[in-house]
């Protein structure tokens, strides 16, 4: 079977988890010997292949800049406006015959078995690619791994219903749709958006084992909370500072960028080590500080269509603590004593004091627990639902 993926932008250009499940899910698929092409954008225009997927880049100017912009591995300006936005935004939502023209070209030349968007293809001209497809009797999908379909981020919201009218019209052309949760499958069927024939929930995975809860283990847990991802305020971050108030001899470490972050490190240099400030960094250096906490939080106000973060911890041998939102609950097996209230600063304190409070015995053993409800992610279930998505649209 021959898939052909098409991306805003692909490894080693990472914006967030869901790069990260892109390249999962393309090189598992390659791994059972299915020909995966991806195309996106790029620096430069380039073909290459890597862990086994054919990766075509191409540079549009413009459009690439302000795509690698969001990467954490490139220091790129955004050279968009809002103007621009507002312009480009149209191919999106309505037809073009100069964009359905292209992406018939390029769909005819890879002449693939099934086409799949695993990224909302902003300012790309989604509407036609999905139709392109569709016209050219190739059966294609897309996966949900945020809410792009649903808001349109102008003018405060006032347009998200037009946004969504508008994407349900457009996912006619769709013969399955995935989403990592189940929350945010539903969001999108109750809105219309939805597959013709098929619609799966395929929940990420994070390409880990469960780390074995040894005691070395256990001895290098500090009394310390992690945070790491975008250091904003729709990710709670505000929630997560007003319940370690008055939480003694406990270190809230942060890890990531965002606009909140300057104003953070000003007010930890004023108070002392008690929290703490770190840059982006690496996979591996960031699950070295995950062993080391003893609860790693994901405060999130605004509705995380996974939470991939918390699967990470919780394979590092942390135990992890979410919001109520989107399908943080789900990734938390609707535990509630690791589910608080967004917002609710006090029930995210007491939640975190009971962890810390966990005794040499008792830690490992929630732990344990965790890790049994994360099997659900592993990397082989991952893969197999994916070729199974797949295999089932080329049914008659």
């Amino acid at each position: 079977m021959k898939i052909l993926i098409f991306a805003e932008v692909y490894y080693p250009d990472v914006c967030g988890g869901g790069e990260f499940s892109t390249r999962q899910m393309a090189e598992a698929l390659a791994g059972k010997g299915h020909d995966v092409v991806v195309r996106c954008l790029g620096k430069s225009s380039c073909n290459e292949t890597l862990n086994g997927v054919r990766v075509k880049r191409r540079h549009v100017k413009g459009l690439s800049e302000h795509f690698l912009s969001n990467t954490k591995n490139n220091h790129v300006d955004d050279p968009f406006t809002q103007f621009d936005k507002i312009m480009r935004k149209w191919g999106d939502l309505y037809p073009s015959n100069k964009l359905l023209e292209l992406y018939r070209s390029v769909i005819g030349k890879e002449q693939p078995d099934v086409v799949h968007t695993v990224s909302p293809m902003s300012y790309m001209g989604r509407y036609n690619l999905w139709k392109a497809a569709h016209d050219l009797r190739i059966p294609v999908s897309h996966v949900c791994r945020g809410p792009n379909l649903l808001e349109l981020k102008f003018l405060g919201g006032k347009l998200d219903a037009f946004n969504r009218q508008r994407n349900a019209k457009a996912s006619s052309y769709l013969t399955a749709l995935a989403a990592p949760s189940r929350y945010m499958l539903k969001q999108h069927v109750a809105a219309g958006i939805r597959g013709s024939r098929i619609n799966e929930v395929i929940y990420n995975a994070v390409g880990l084992e469960p780390a074995e809860l040894s005691e070395d283990l256990m001895a290098q847990k500090e009394d310390m909370v992690l945070y790491a991802g975008e250091i904003k305020k729709e990710k709670g971050i505000d929630t997560l500072l007003r319940a370690m108030e008055g939480l003694e001899n406990v270190k809230l470490l942060l890890i990531g960028r965002g606009d909140m972050a300057d104003r953070i490190r000003a007010q930890a240099s004023d108070t002392g080590p008690a929290t703490e400030l770190i840059d982006w960094m690496e996979r591996e250096e960031l699950f070295a500080y995950m062993r080391r906490a003893k609860a790693v939080i994901l405060p999130s106000k605004w509705e995380e269509p996974f939470g991939r973060i918390l699967v990470e911890a919780i394979c590092n041998g942390t135990i992890a603590i979410g919001s109520d939102r989107g399908g943080i609950p789900e990734v938390l097996d609707h535990d509630e004593r690791y589910i608080f209230r967004s917002g609710d600063a006090r029930g995210l304190r007491r939640r975190m004091e009971r962890v810390l409070n966990l005794s040499a015995s008792e830690y490992p053993e929630e732990a344990a627990g965790q890790q049994k409800a994360a099997l659900r992610f592993s990397d082989d279930t991952f893969a197999d639902k994916w070729e199974r998505f797949f295999l089932k649209q080329l049914d008659p």
